[in-house]
């Protein structure tokens, strides 16, 4: 029973470590056209460092809460007008992994959810 619970432990320790995104790299490949990002826009008029700034916060915030991941699917197209919000720490790791593996199209046509 102990190995079991060590083991489900890895994914967690990996995403700590630093392997794979975090917040800063999924949030600069939404608002910038640098390498792989996909510089998508939002209404207003919001730069894209003010975008990476909103988006830094509210992942980060969700990162300090701990919780379930329940019904928060961020691989369903939730569309562009459905308010999603990400809560707590496991969402926000499903949500980072999303975005990296999602193309820019299916960003911009409401997959991966919530973006800002």
């Amino acid at each position: 029973m102990r190995r079991i619970a060590a083991l489900s432990l890895i994914p967690l320790l990996a995403f700590l470590s630093g392997c794979g995104p975090n917040c800063q790299t999924t949030c600069r490949r939404l608002y910038t056209a640098d390498n792989d990002g996909c510089a998508i826009a939002r209404p207003g008029n919001l730069t894209a460092d003010q975008l990476i700034n909103t988006c830094m916060d509210e992942c980060e915030g969700a990162l300090e809460k701990p919780g379930d991941v329940g019904s928060y699917n961020p691989f369903d197209n939730a569309g562009t007008s459905t308010s999603v919000q990400i809560e707590n720490e496991k969402q926000a790791a499903l949500w980072m992994d999303c975005i990296a593996q999602t193309s820019c199209v299916d960003l911009n046509a409401g997959y991966c959810a919530p973006i800002w």
